[in-house]
């Protein structure tokens, strides 16, 4: 497993159960526009359905389906997640998630992601909520025998939206993805930056524009 595909597994999971817990319940469809850096552009229609411990997220974008599913289950101070997400290419991931709270700011989550081929990612982390976002430290074990270190650092102000990961494997080389997620009115830019184990940084950008 690519240590670049690998950070986009860990931290897949992370981003889903966030979206799941910041909006209020009911069902909402909304469509609009695309373009990105790469070239590709066209208009696209989501629905959102939101109910207590469920959510679930349908995207059609050029004739083509993507689909994300998520339920969570709460005993005490432990919450279960577990959620699947097929993208426009048909193929299926999944994950599952044990939220503990710990009673002093933190949270620890043990989780297990499947990717799209069968591989397995298995994660460790304490999650601390900081004044303006929160911060994750973990371990990370794979079904094809890799393991590593992980952190995520996300910071929200003035509009902006900001995370930064760092993904560090057995050799001691780590991978860094920075993702910067800024709103204006009805448009929402998005640039993810990755930084390879050689130093060599990836850049692309993307934007979505909804209708009013």
């Amino acid at each position: 497993m690519k240590t670049k595909n690998l950070l986009t597994s860990i931290l897949l999971v992370a981003a889903l159960c966030a979206a799941t817990q910041t909006s209020n319940a009911g069902q909402r469809v909304r469509s609009g526009s695309f373009q990105n850096s790469r070239g590709h552009s066209g208009t696209f229609v989501q629905t959102i359905d939101r109910q207590p411990g469920q959510y679930s997220r349908v995207t059609t974008a050029d004739g083509r389906t993507a689909t994300v599913d998520q339920t969570v289950g709460r005993t005490g101070d432990t919450a279960t997640v577990d959620g699947s997400r097929t993208g426009f290419d048909g193929k299926t991931s999944s994950w599952n998630d044990t939220i503990t709270g710990n009673g002093n700011g933190t949270v620890t989550v043990n989780g297990q992601y499947t990717r799209q081929n069968g591989n397995t990612v298995d994660t460790s982390s304490t999650v601390t909520k900081t004044a303006d976002g929160h911060t994750t430290a973990g371990t990370y074990s794979t079904s094809t025998g890799k393991s590593g270190i992980y952190s995520i650092d996300v910071v929200n102000a003035d509009g902006t939206h900001t995370k930064t990961e760092v993904v560090t494997g057995a050799d001691g080389k780590p991978v860094t993805r920075v993702l910067t997620i800024d709103k204006n009115g009805n448009t929402i830019d998005r640039t993810v930056a990755t930084t390879g184990p050689n130093g060599q940084t990836d850049t692309h950008s993307g934007s979505v524009t909804f209708n009013q």
